[in-house]
């Protein structure tokens, strides 16, 4: 495919890249690293637009019972394809100095100057009902904290299936009120509440300004509690096993990737 010209839904119709139009004209740009990327992908937005380009209809099981006495039972269904193309921009607001901290290696969080709760993640305004929205302070973060709670994850919407299974967290900062959701580095079979953690920052060629630019580690020497929950229940344990291991084959199959090789 020619990639100056790009085919639009209507047939023998093409579209410039050229003729993407300019955003964010009406006020200075301080950096930009979003003009090539509009050229390249506004236009495909003009591809999808949710129009149904196609269908088929198959024949398929219907019915309750099981997955055998439903096949018995086969109808008709028609089966659409529909399009989509987009290309999202958005603002991250009054919160901007924390993700532009990310993309330099730094946590930053924000503090009620009147109640004195830490956030982070940061809010522009604090939500104690006392304060009546004061605007917050910026204030830098430990790169160190405690994992609130966790989950396991074996399913992931699209963009993070590649990298399953994976472990997410919520992690409680040092001196935050709140906690931060993060990508947790760490084997589940070694995962408690009350973790210690530091956190670490993807190498910085790699750095999007995105929360997934941060991943936390385990501070090494901590045990395993005997009070845990997940590791005190061996069957919910091995259910995981065999979970994890289902799923690391699977993302082998589909994306030839051998998860089970990163340590975590």
């Amino acid at each position: 495919m020619d990639k100056k010209n790009m085919k639009d839904s209507a047939p023998g119709k093409t579209v410039s890249k050229e003729s993407a139009p300019k955003k964010y004209t009406n006020y200075p740009t301080v950096i930009d690293h979003s003009t090539e990327v509009q050229k390249e992908w506004a236009p495909w937005v003009r591809q999808g637009l949710w129009d149904i380009k196609g269908y088929r209809v198959v024949k398929g099981p219907a019915g309750g019972g099981t997955i055998d006495e439903s096949k018995k039972n086969l109808k008709e269904f028609m089966v659409i394809d529909r399009t989509e193309a987009s290309l999202y921009s958005h603002s991250y607001g009054l919160v901007s100095p924390f993700f532009l901290g990310l993309l330099e290696g730094k946590l930053k969080g924000t503090k009620c100057p009147n109640c004195g709760t830490v956030y982070c993640p940061p809010r522009a305004h604090c939500w104690n009902p006392e304060c009546r929205m004061t605007e917050t302070e910026w204030i830098d973060m430990p790169l160190r904290g405690i994992i609130h709670t966790f989950t396991v994850q074996c399913l992931a919407a699209a963009p993070f299936e590649h990298i399953l299974p994976f472990s997410l967290g919520w992690v409680q900062v040092e001196g935050a009120d709140t906690a931060i959701c993060t990508m947790l580095h760490i084997p589940y079979h070694d995962l408690f509440i009350g973790q210690k953690v530091n956190l670490k920052f993807r190498p910085k060629a790699e750095r999007k300004g995105d929360l997934m630019d941060m991943y936390a580690v385990a501070v090494p020497g901590q045990k395993v509690p005997k009070w845990a929950v997940l590791q005190s229940d061996e069957k919910q344990l091995n259910r995981l096993d065999e979970a994890t291991a289902a799923t690391t084959e699977f993302i082998k199959k589909r994306y030839g990737l051998d998860n089970s090789k990163r340590g975590w």
